[in-house]
């Protein structure tokens, strides 16, 4: 195939959202799959170039140097740099990441590239763009990357960011070394707060009474050592999140905009590496909004939002806003995903959004042009729009491919110019192959998943996940429209394909149908047939041998029972008969019209092995793509059926296998004229063979592998094309066919089979598109007719309730389909009602004989319900259908089984869980826990529930107490030996030893053991002392021996708990004793008297729990029928033994007959009998009586009273007994009270000594595990001091390395300047020829360079709009730049110009001043950029100075810190912590809020405090008789003083009154006063004055109110007027509300295309003047202020002026 030619790329179409950037001021370049795509914003010309690589992976462009680089996607990928327009390769890079490149970024100003891999590398590698080499590279953990970026204004910085981290990587040069050095900040929780790190200190004490502090930091109290100690988080909170960065920019003083996606914005300071969240007014108003939604929503009320919160959304700074962002000179320009551009204000200090646009698709990329005039704004949704800076508010669409995955591609009739997609979102498109561009598009607003286009008509039909396929007119492409909706199959349309001709379109599904489709619109679309393939169909293949013939089809499937993702198992072949439109009955078998297959010969076969795709030719020839072996298999299908379904013959062996593609799955396509043959993989890759020579093949790389390979492909009709689609990454791509001259002759063949099959097509096609565009457009109200007509008929039909009930023939509707039904369920239906039809006679004649007969036996039922009992018959037995009746029995114990089953297995596993909790706290117990409660009382004790001891912990006990034994005895070996050698000191020490010594027989006293457990059977002498508890080992010994003790004392408790336990079980069974002495006796005495019976409850017998009695059981018992037959014996020997005890016994008829049935006579018995009364009392009147019945009533009478003197005295005793009885019991259970009470008592101090033995031991855990922390940080100090070791080494030697270089090069440099300085000197030199003069005048003109070295682009106009916009400024070029050189050499030419020349100066020697002046130039080019060179490396140096003096600092800060740590150490090992029983009186310390703090208190003896008592009280007796001595004498100093203070006062007071005397102002009143004498006349003059005054102001006041009543008058009259106007004005008002509503409504309607620059205007003046009407009231305020004080000032002099008065 090779032979023909190669496949070049012509056109793509596809865009993820990924980057779109500007490479010069009127392109932009994207990705698209596995090439780059140029745009051009002003003609939309679009240029494509294919990657050389293995697809496209990380991708970036650099504006400013017109570069484009991106990496591959396979092993040890490479990075590419192209420059533009010329895409030629620049440079390669290689040997870096070692499977993927996550991010790459180039530098605006230095031929750098920064490169971030990923998996499994995760490091930064610089690369240098010249050569390719990798200059340096740095691990950043295991932290992924998804943004980098080069600091415009310092290329010496990058940033890079992940979801978990902000990194700032500072690069360091020396000349040819580099050095990445990276900082990571630490990220703010979502609420602003700065985490805590493991170096931060927390202060850790003991206890509340130690009396020493430890402070360490929360890796060490974490036990963590290693790397992660640094960035360890103590204070870590699940409820409390970081924020997660998603975009970041530089801002010009070389600090960072960091966006989250939860809506923060963070400023970071890449100097003191300070995270800073900036305020944002929009999220404020957010989280008002969502506080004031959460409140309404929890109160159960509307939402109540005020109207300032009421804001477009534009305003709002949410959840997403922070996408992407750039800088402008304008503001922060940041895109969301909620599709909004947002320019953000940032100059102040809360963040505002200054403008905004909608974009309406989320924002995934943005990018400045660099003249930073245009903006462009990438979508995830495939689109690309264009922001201008001219024209804020609004974006332009450059471009829309509508993002998504292609699940469909086929081409147009006549298949040479369009092709036609669609999306597995429904969108519809339409595409032209020679203009590339897009004709037009459909959204069918459904998932959809195949598509075909129709040979003979300008229709296409789509297959979609619900089963539909929809017919689409493209007759007008601009605007196609769907005619037809029809459901075929009942899943998903995975496989649509048109026969040669367009006659049959056949569809596949895994419902076990293929459908066959007659799409013509001539037949209406209609569906012929259908045959079964049981499986999911994986490819439809057709053939035609020639004109008019019968269609071959081949499908390829995969059984239900095997995996779909490997690929089809089993073939069908069968021929569609082309008069199958004509015929349709005569080759179907039913009315499900399944077509017979021995009328399309169906041939059924398996595959080899699993294989994908299938593509038939006219031979019988099969290819397909197996799934392992990954070739191209050639396969011949067989006539003949095989004889079995599953024999070897059945497998289809391969006739021919090629290499193919390297990853399993993909597809196949046969071009139209059926000689090539091409396969897509999902490796990406397309290979297209000929069918003569499979070997040899032409590929093309056209997807990715890892979106998944190739998904469809197509030739055009002609073969002059070949479009492929990817699986997941949305491009569309398009070959064209470079033909070598065997190929163009090779060619001729495909183009006339395009020419011959369009002529014979032609006048089909123009007779279906004339009907077709006649079609009206499809609604999904024609698919609801079935539905409609089916429940008009359920209607119509009688409710078989109302049958029943009116004794009438119920006929069962027929079924309808529900819903939206199926192709084949509408057929089920129309054969169901066909067979109505024709057998409706026989199914009435039924239906009457069943009634007839129901009414018979319902009339025999009711006769059998009036007969006797006896022979009356079972309800039952007049079942007829006894089968239906046994069935339903079977299913009732089916579902009673199951349920059955169900409750046993529910109440095994209530066993199961039963059994292992009485294992784990029951049967697992030595001691079960049990309480005794009192009698009289709510009092109870319970005891202590005990484990039994494992093996393991006896034989640590034992083993500890053997070293304690052994410790023990080493200890008094030692004293003895002490004790001998220094025995007469010993002994003198004794004799003077204090009584009360806690040491005074060698035992310590509870107030020093600090617990009272020996008291309580806790003792034991192997306990150490807690002031001997020194190291590890002993107070682990200890913690064991204190478990022992308290194990010790809960056993001595359980003994008395026992004890008395057993007493309260004796006095239970007396109580029930004497219980039933005082039953009997208050039966005798016939009293109704409540017997007290007292019992245990579960809390005394926990035994009672574990066992279920038939009381607790409140549901009838299920017995099964084994159980009942048991019962039933076990009665029937229990009737039995009755029936012989009542026969013939002799014992009892003698006890009977002789004794009266009892052996003993008890006197409660006789006393109950009665004396027999004579029956003449009853019968004979008295007087009638005769003598001998007078004596016999006398003797009744007397046998009376004496029986009821019995009886009295009798009952008297036994109230007697009964009180003596109930004293008793009450005695008893109060003394068992009492003692309930004393036990009580013991176990409340018993708790107290376990509780202390507790606090000891809880106090030695944590004095071992703050030992644990302790040497966790000095092993991890030794770490840290171990590498800062190491890393002090590699420093001297970096620093001794780099001296020597920064020595070498300024060795270098001094030379090069001593040059350049010769170059200088030598100039006379060099003109010795020429006039002094003139040398001079030329030196000058030798001196003259250009003023500045700026980029020769900005001069022009449109560039310095750059300058104004950039927000970085210009940047001046620097010596080391690329370029830079002819940048200074291109300015010298105005220079060089004759124009310029002196005069008296010939033009050779010009020229040779112009050439000297270059020399120098170049001279001072290269001294100036070693100059830079030596000043970076001095910069080199000195950071490697200043780092090895850090480690420096750092190793004597470790080693410092490490000694305080063992200081520290040793301090708490020897300072250890007591715990003592001191009685109240002798703790003399102010006790705090819970428990006192006794850091700084000390512990001594008592009589030093009696002794230091005796002296105070001694001293203060003396000190009281000198105060009484001193308080008498005082007491005469105190009153002089106070007499002497008196007479001062005095003196004071008259010295005031004289001072007022003569300060006292005579007025004019105390002048008249003084002189006149009367007073009275003078008062009579003053009221006569004052009346005269009163008469003319009343006359005043009545001439003003006539006055003010003639006004009155007059305003009402005018206000009458005025409500008059008013009316007239409100009906104005009414019409002119009505004209402002409908200006509102035009307004509104045209406000898209309104100008708003006025609008702005006006709220910019709204502005300023509500900041100058705040102005105004803050200079208001002021002034009053300054009023009051001016006022505050005047009245403080108010008193002198009035005194001055008086």
């Amino acid at each position: 195939m090779d032979e023909i030619g190669s496949l070049n790329i012509s056109w793509a179409q596809g865009y993820n959202g990924s980057n779109a950037l500007f490479i010069n001021q009127n392109t932009i370049c994207y990705p698209c799959g596995n090439f780059v795509k140029f745009l051009d914003i002003r003609t939309k010309n679009e240029a494509i170039h294919s990657s050389p690589g293995e697809g496209i992976g990380a991708f970036t462009v650099c504006g400013t140097q017109n570069l484009v680089a991106f990496s591959e996607n396979c092993l040890s990928p490479r990075i590419f740099i192209f420059s533009y327009p010329s895409f030629t390769q620049k440079v390669i890079c290689e040997d870096g990441a070692q499977l993927e490149y996550s991010c790459l970024t180039i530098s605006s100003s230095h031929p750098y590239l920064i490169s971030c891999s990923g998996v499994p590398d995760f490091s930064v590698m610089l690369w240098s763009m010249e050569s390719g080499d990798l200059l340096c590279q740095t691990d950043i953990g295991l932290l992924g990357c998804n943004s980098l970026s080069f600091n415009p204004t310092d290329w010496h910085k990058v940033c890079f960011l992940g979801d978990e981290h902000v990194t700032v990587c500072t690069i360091q040069q020396a000349d040819t070394q580099y050095l990445l050095v990276p900082s990571k900040m630490s990220l703010p929780f979502e609420d602003g707060k700065r985490p805590s790190t493991g170096g931060d200190l927390i202060d850790r004490p003991g206890s509340k009474v130690a009396n020493h502090d430890l402070i360490l930091p929360s890796s060490a109290i974490a036990g963590i050592i290693g790397d992660l100690t640094d960035t360890f988080d103590g204070d870590f909170d699940e409820n409390k999140h970081h924020v997660v960065p998603s975009s970041h920019c530089w801002t010009p003083s070389g600090d960072l905009y960091v966006g989250c996606r939860g809506g923060q914005l963070l400023l970071v300071n890449t100097e003191t590496f300070d995270v800073e969240t900036m305020d944002s007014d929009g999220m404020k108003r957010q989280n008002t909004m969502n506080r004031t939604k959460t409140e309404s929503s929890i109160l159960k009320m509307p939402t109540v939002i005020d109207e300032s919160l009421q804001e477009d959304n534009a305003q709002r700074l949410g959840e997403g806003a922070f996408s992407c962002m750039t800088l402008h000179r304008d503001g922060l320009f940041v895109g969301g995903e909620d599709g909004m551009l947002r320019c953000l204000d940032i100059s102040g200090s809360v963040v505002q959004v200054s403008d905004s646009c909608p974009i309406d698709s989320p924002i995934t990329s943005l990018s400045w042009s660099p003249t930073y005039s245009k903006l462009a704004i990438g979508s995830s949704k495939g689109s690309i729009n264009l922001y201008d800076t001219s024209s804020p508010g609004t974006s332009e669409l450059i471009l829309d491919t509508h993002h998504g995955n292609f699940v469909g591609l086929d081409m147009l009739n006549p298949g040479v110019q369009h092709c036609v997609t669609v999306r597995e979102d429904g969108e519809l498109q339409i595409w032209d192959i020679e203009e590339n561009q897009l004709v037009g598009s459909l959204p069918l607003a459904v998932q959809c998943c195949s598509l075909a286009c129709s040979p003979a008509s300008h229709s296409v039909a789509v297959g979609t996940h619900s089963g539909h396929i929809y017919m689409v007119e493209v007759t007008n492409m601009e605007n196609p429209r769907i005619v037809e909706r029809m459901r075929v199959h009942q899943h998903a349309v995975m496989q649509l394909t048109y026969d040669a001709e367009g006659r049959y379109l056949f569809s596949g599904s895994d419902d076990g149908h293929v459908f066959v489709v007659d799409t013509r619109p001539s037949m209406m679309f209609k569906v012929l047939a259908q045959t079964a393939i049981e499986g999911h169909v994986e490819s439809i293949s057709t053939h035609m041998a020639e004109k008019h013939a019968d269609v071959r089809v081949v499908i390829t499937y995969t059984s239900n029972d095997a995996d779909i993702n490997i690929g089809a198992t089993k073939i069908t072949l069968f021929d569609v008969p082309a008069d199958l439109n004509d015929n349709v009955s005569k080759y179907c078998g039913s009315l499900k019209m399944d077509l017979l297959e021995d009328s399309i010969g169906k041939l059924n076969f398996n595959l080899n092995e699993s294989s994908h795709g299938g593509a038939v030719t006219g031979d019988r020839k099969l290819f397909t793509l197996p799934h392992y072996s990954k070739q191209l298999h050639e396969i011949r299908i067989p006539e003949e059926a095989p004889k079995k379904a599953n024999n070897k013959a059945s497998y289809l062996q391969p006739q021919q296998a090629c290499s193919n593609h390297e990853l399993a799955g993909g597809v196949i396509t046969m071009s139209p004229h059926h000689q090539w043959v091409a396969s897509g993989g999902s490796d990406g890759r397309v290979f297209v063979r000929e069918l003569g020579l499979l070997e040899r093949a032409v590929s093309v790389h056209a997807h990715n592998f890892h979106s998944g390979g190739v998904s469809r492909m197509c030739f055009t009709r002609d073969g002059m094309y070949l479009l492929t689609c990817g699986v997941g990454d949305g491009v569309l791509t398009c070959y064209t066919w470079n033909f070598s001259a065997t190929g163009k002759g090779k060619v001729t063949t495909a183009i006339e089979s395009a020419r011959s099959h369009k002529a014979r097509l032609h006048s089909i096609c123009k007779k279906e598109d004339e009907i077709m565009t006649e079609m009206p457009d499809w609604s999904p109200l024609k698919s609801n007719a079935v539905s409609r007509e089916a429940s008009t008929d359920a209607m119509r039909s009688k409710p078989k309730t109302v049958a029943m009930e009116n004794d009438q023939i119920y006929v069962t509707p027929t079924p309808t389909p529900k819903g939206d039904p199926t192709w084949m369920e509408v057929k089920v239906m129309e054969a169901i009602r066909e067979e109505d039809k024709e057998f409706a006679e026989q199914k009435k004649t039924l239906r009457t004989e069943i009634r007839d007969l129901r009414r018979q036996i319902q009339s025999m039922m009711k006769e059998n319900d009036s007969l006797p009992e006896i022979e009356r018959l079972e309800r039952h037995e007049f079942n007829l259908d006894t089968e239906d009746q046994a069935r339903l029995q079977s299913e009732g114990d089916e579902q009673v089984q199951k349920v059955r089953e169900d409750i046993e297995f529910e109440n095994l596993a209530k066993s199961y869980l039963k059994e292992m909790v009485k294992n784990e706290c029951w049967d697992s117990m030595n001691v079960k826990g049990r309480c005794t409660k009192a009698f009289h009382s709510n009092l109870e004790v319970s005891n202590y529930p005990m484990r039994k001891r494992t093996n393991d912990e006896k034989e640590e006990l034992a083993c500890i107490t053997k070293l304690r034994q052994i410790e023990i005895a080493e200890i008094m070996a030692r004293k003895e030996i002490m004790e001998s050698q220094f025995k007469q000191t010993t002994k003198t020490e004794n004799e003077e030893a204090d009584d009360e010594s806690v040491e005074g027989d060698g035992a310590e006293q509870p107030s020093t053991t600090g617990s009272l457990g020996a008291q309580y059977g806790g003792a034991s002498d192997y306990f150490y002392s807690q002031f001997e508890l020194h190291t590890r080992q002993q107070k682990r010994n200890q913690i064991i021996l204190l478990k022992d003790a308290i194990y010790r004392i809960k056993v001595a408790f359980n003994s008395e708990f026992d004890e008395v336990y057993r007493q309260k079980e004796q006095e239970i069974a007396r109580i029930g004793d004497r219980n039933s002495r005082i039953s009997k006796i208050l039966k005798d005495l016939n009293s109704s008297e409540e017997l007290w019976e007292p019992e245990m409850d579960e809390d005394e017998k926990p035994e009672k729990l574990l066992t279920v009695e038939e009381k607790e059981v409140k549901v009838e018992k299920f017995i099964t029928p084994e159980q009942q037959a048991k019962l039933d014996d076990e009665r029937q020997i229990e009737e039995q033994r009755r029936l012989l005890e009542k026969g013939d016994n002799d014992l009892v008829r003698g006890r009977e007959m002789m004794m009266g049935g009892v052996l003993e006579v008890k006197k409660e018995d006789e006393l109950k009998k009665d004396v027999p009364q004579p029956t003449f009392i009853v019968n004979k009147p008295q007087d009638e009586w005769s003598e001998e019945e007078q004596k016999m009533a006398k003797e009744y009478e007397r046998k009376v009273k004496e029986l009821n003197e019995e009886r009295e005295k009798y009952r008297k005793t036994l109230e007697a007994e009964l009180k003596k009885l109930q004293t008793i019991i009450s005695d008893t259970t109060s003394n068992f009270d009492d003692k309930m009470v004393e036990i009580f008592l013991k176990k409340i101090k018993v708790e107290m000594v376990i509780f202390q033995e507790e606090l000891k031991i809880l106090r030695l855990n944590l004095s071992l595990l703050i030992e644990e922390e302790l040497s966790t940080r000095e092993e991890e100090l030794l770490r840290q001091l171990e590498d800062r070791k190491m890393r002090k080494v590699l420093t001297v030697q970096a620093v001794a390395q780099t001296k020597q270089r920064v020595q070498d090069y300024r060795d270098t440099y001094d030379i090069r300047v001593a040059e350049d300085k010769v170059l200088d000197k030598n100039f006379h030199k060099e003109f010795h020829d020429v006039n002094s003069l003139l040398v001079e005048q030329l030196y000058k003109l030798y001196r003259k360079k250009p003023r500045g070295q700026r980029r020769l682009h900005h001069t022009d106009s449109k560039m310095n709009q750059q300058t104004t916009t950039n927000p970085y400024g210009e940047r001046p070029l620097s010596a080391r730049q690329a370029g830079t050189l002819e940048i200074t050499l291109k300015q010298l030419d105005e220079f060089d110009d004759p124009s310029h020349m002196p005069e008296d100066v010939e033009l050779s020697v010009w020229k040779r001043v112009c050439a000297a002046r270059r020399l120098k130039v170049k001279s001072e080019h290269e001294v100036k950029a070693q100059a830079l060179t030596l000043a970076d490396m001095n910069a080199f140096l000195q950071l490697r100075q200043d780092e090895d003096e850090k480690l420096k600092r750092e190793m004597d800060d470790t080693m410092d810190e490490l000694n305080q740590l063992r200081e520290s150490r040793m301090r708490f090992n020897c300072n250890l912590e007591v715990q003592f029983m001191l009685k109240q009186g002798q703790v003399e310390i102010d006790s705090g809020q819970f428990i006192p703090n006794y850091r700084d208190s000390i512990l001594i003896h008592r009589s030093v405090v009696e002794d230091l008592n005796g002296t105070i009280r001694q001293l203060g007796e003396q000190k009281m008789s000198a105060m009484t001595e001193s308080k008498d004498f005082r007491k005469g100093i105190h009153i002089l003083e106070w007499e002497h203070k008196k007479m001062v006062m005095e003196i004071e007071d008259l010295l005031n009154r004289a001072k007022d005397i003569q300060m006292l102002k005579v007025s004019r009143q105390i002048q008249d006063y003084l002189h006149n004498d009367d007073h009275e006349a003078r008062k009579q003059q003053e009221i006569s004055a004052l009346e005269q005054t009163l008469d003319n102001q009343r006359g005043h006041h009545e001439k003003n109110v006539k006055e003010k009543k003639a006004i009155l008058s007059t305003l009402r009259k005018g206000i009458r007027k005025k409500e008059q106007e008013n009316t007239k004005v409100e009906g104005e008002l009414q019409e002119m509300i009505v004209c402002v509503s409908e200006r509102k409504h035009i307004n509104e309607v045209n406000a898209s295309a309104r100008d708003e620059t006025a609008a702005e205007k006006r709220m910019k003046d709204i502005v300023q003047r509500r900041k100058l009407v705040d102005l105004a009231k803050a200079q208001a305020q002021e002034v009053a202020v300054l009023r009051a004080e001016v006022e505050r000032l005047r009245m403080r002099t108010f008193p002198a002026l009035v005194q001055l008065e008086r």
